[in-house]
């Protein structure tokens, strides 16, 4: 086997432009996947994390949200995203680099 060096993962950052389908889940979270194309990342948030995001999507005509966490619990087909922290701003039209 290899030997290893210590490392650190920085926080993942996922770009979204469309509202997710999500479920109610316990103490009114809400929870939700995300497809990025190599894997489904299930993240579940706060309400008031939550609320913020709609707030946000219908302040702004055109918006992006920046959903940061840690990269939790593998799943069968991608893994759970930890401590999601989400910001919501107004970008040009079709804008998602």
């Amino acid at each position: 086997m290899m030997p290893s060096i210590p490392g650190a993962l920085d926080p993942l950052t996922i770009k979204i432009t469309q509202l997710p389908d999500a479920l109610v889940v316990e103490n009114d979270w809400r929870s939700f996947t995300i497809d990025t194309g190599s894997a489904i990342i299930s993240v579940s948030v706060r309400p008031r994390i939550w609320n913020n995001l709609v707030e946000g999507t219908k302040q702004y005509r055109n918006w992006t949200a920046i959903i940061t966490g840690r990269m939790g619990e593998l799943t069968d087909v991608g893994f759970v995203l930890e401590q999601p922290g989400i910001q919501i701003f107004d970008t040009p039209l079709g804008e998602i680099d």
